[in-house]
């Protein structure tokens, strides 16, 4: 995946991306930019990593202030990677004027789980790098399992994937995540047509998983009925 990440980001032509895919991404993402671009990450002033469960309001107030710092280091760069499973609408609505008119010196790595938790105003504002097919084998072999399993194994599976998300073993994102390689698997064996209902299935538990407090049992419970 290096190697992906050094085509897409080669010249750093834009100063707000988003990339989907899980939290490895985030740490190849740190090895590109030190080695393709000479950035530095230890210690260094210009670079603000920022890993959250929900970004809020007050991390977006805390980051346009930030971002108002000229670099201080010979690149001339500063860099900020927030990397959520979830924002706010609150939050994304006070980053529309940073992410379209950022300062020449900044670029912004948005790292999500899934585009869809985003506003369409803050999705136009970004370049798109979607890693998740080239980073994230675990949830492809974790929804081709899933697929075959009868509807009582299914149902077992979804409780024990939550208890590991409960007990902190996973993060809430890998959710989302299945969910995609689930929905690519039904895209690829059957197409939109014949499986249309299943992948509009999948779009409404994908949409409320991002909730604030989503009952993540039930959804993946509802997967295994419809899917």
């Amino acid at each position: 995946m290096s190697s992906f990440f050094s085509k897409s980001l080669k010249n750093l032509n834009h100063h707000a991306y988003c990339i989907i895919g899980s939290d490895s991404v985030r740490l190849k993402l740190r090895s590109v930019l030190e080695s393709d671009h000479d950035i530095s990450i230890q210690g260094n002033p210009d670079f603000f990593e920022h890993v959250h469960d929900i970004f809020t309001i007050d991390h977006a107030r805390a980051l346009k202030s930030l971002h108002e710092i000229l670099p201080v280091n010979a690149t001339g760069k500063r860099i900020f990677i927030i990397a959520p499973n979830d924002i706010t609408t609150e939050a994304q609505n006070a980053l529309l004027k940073l992410l379209e008119e950022p300062a020449h010196y900044a670029h912004f790595f948005l790292i999500v789980p899934s585009a869809h938790i985003l506003l369409p105003t803050v999705i136009s504002r970004l370049s798109f790098i979607d890693c998740q097919s080239e980073n994230d084998p675990d949830s492809q072999s974790l929804a081709e399992k899933f697929l075959k399993l009868s509807l009582s194994q299914r149902l077992e599976f979804a409780k024990n994937m939550v208890d590991d998300i409960t007990d902190k073993k996973r993060p809430k994102q890998d959710i989302v995540l299945f969910l995609n390689a689930v929905q690519a698997i039904i895209y690829r064996e059957k197409g939109v047509k014949k499986g249309f209902e299943e992948m509009k299935s999948l779009e409404l538990v994908r949409k409320y998983s991002t909730d604030r407090s989503p009952s993540l049992k039930m959804l993946l419970e509802y997967v295994a009925l419809k899917v």
